[in-house]
């Protein structure tokens, strides 16, 4: 992609600016023919703790400019008279009013310490398991629980056990802000193998990171998922190693060698659709084996930014779909525009819950 300016992308941002709207035909992805259900493998809850869930997020990042860029976007203040449940609902009414069947959504565990303990003052945000039951609870045939255990805690694999009794079936690890290295066999092997013994799809955050403090981003190179794909887990490199183009290393060819490496691995494209990643996503469409294994994600709440691929789309395509005011629905349009949305979105759909079904 062209990241150059272009004259194209002037007149897209001066049409933005200008409120400038286009007829609904043009808007792409909102009427795809209806095959397989569709699932977002990829969508967070967040809270701040303020209506007793236990989540936690670091002050600075609560009063931050993309904090209050998306609290405003989803108009938390209006909903609710606190944070947590003004959230719950804005996600609530998102998944609703999309055309996805079904989304999965993340908690986020501490970072711990060697002892194995909960180091708060390291953890920028924190999404306890318990409270994300809870909320999927209220949504249950749309929302999916994905629970998260950082291998570190001492209770790793008692925490699992009891997610998995509660009818978790995937889990997400984020190593470059939670701090583990998921390449020591010693320390993980067991945990990993408890995981494939139990058939948890195990979700690793790969690739660089921009939204979070970052302990060391050498741990989110792909190639540090060997133990749980040896040890017979099936996983999902979410973001599958991508970056901006000014990142460094580039872990997007890691991503691909990977590929041809481990059957059970896939990719999520969860904020491949933002601002920043597009070269990346369409070095991941050029290649072949790896559209076939990419999964449906949507980053929720980051938001998609279709102008940033106006020169591949086109003005009056990224335009119609930058118009999209549901978030969910507009990250699946433009990657239905990019040639994989909605085959992803139902092969998401068939490798979590087990089945293709017809809408």
């Amino acid at each position: 992609m062209n990241h150059r300016f272009s004259r194209r992308r002037f007149l897209a941002g001066a049409m933005t600016a200008s409120g400038a709207v286009l007829e609904p035909d043009v808007v792409l992805g909102q009427d795809a023919p209806q095959a397989g259900r569709t699932l977002d493998i990829h969508v967070h809850l967040f809270g701040k703790g303020d209506n007793g869930s236990n989540c936690r997020l670091l002050q600075g990042t609560a009063e931050g400019p993309l904090f209050e860029c998306l609290s405003g976007k989803l108009r938390l203040r209006e909903r609710a008279k606190t944070m947590d449940e003004a959230y719950v609902l804005a996600l609530a009414e998102h998944v609703q009013q999309s055309n996805l069947d079904k989304v999965v959504v993340l908690a986020q565990d501490a970072v711990y310490d060697d002892g194995g303990r909960a180091d708060w003052g390291k953890t920028a945000f924190y999404v306890p398991n318990d409270y994300l039951f809870e909320v999927v609870s209220r949504y249950p045939q749309r929302m999916i629980p994905c629970v998260s255990i950082n291998p570190q805690r001492a209770d790793a694999i008692d925490e699992m056990e009891r997610c998995v009794a509660k009818g978790a079936r995937v889990l997400k690890i984020h190593p470059p802000t939670q701090g583990v290295d998921l390449a020591d066999e010693r320390k993980y092997a067991p945990f990993f193998r408890r995981c494939a013994e139990l058939r948890v799809v195990v979700m690793v955050h790969t690739g660089h990171e921009h939204s979070a403090p970052v302990v060391d981003i050498g741990l989110a190179n792909p190639r540090k998922l060997v133990v749980a794909l040896d040890h017979g887990c099936t996983v999902i490199a979410c973001h599958c190693g991508t970056g901006r183009p000014s990142d460094r290393p580039d872990m997007l060819p890691d991503f691909l060698e990977m590929l041809r490496q481990h059957k059970n691995l896939w990719g999520d494209t969860s904020v491949l659709g933002g601002l920043g990643r597009g070269r990346d996503f369409l070095r991941l469409l050029a290649h072949r084996e790896a559209r076939e294994r990419l999964l449906h994600g949507s980053d929720f709440p980051f938001p998609a930014t279709p102008l940033a691929f106006v020169d591949t789309l086109g003005l009056k395509a990224a335009f119609g779909l930058q118009t999209i005011e549901n978030s969910l629905q507009q990250d699946l349009a433009l990657k239905d525009a990019l040639g994989i949305g909605r085959a992803s979105a139902e092969r998401a759909y068939r490798l979590i819950c087990g089945e293709a079904g017809q809408s």
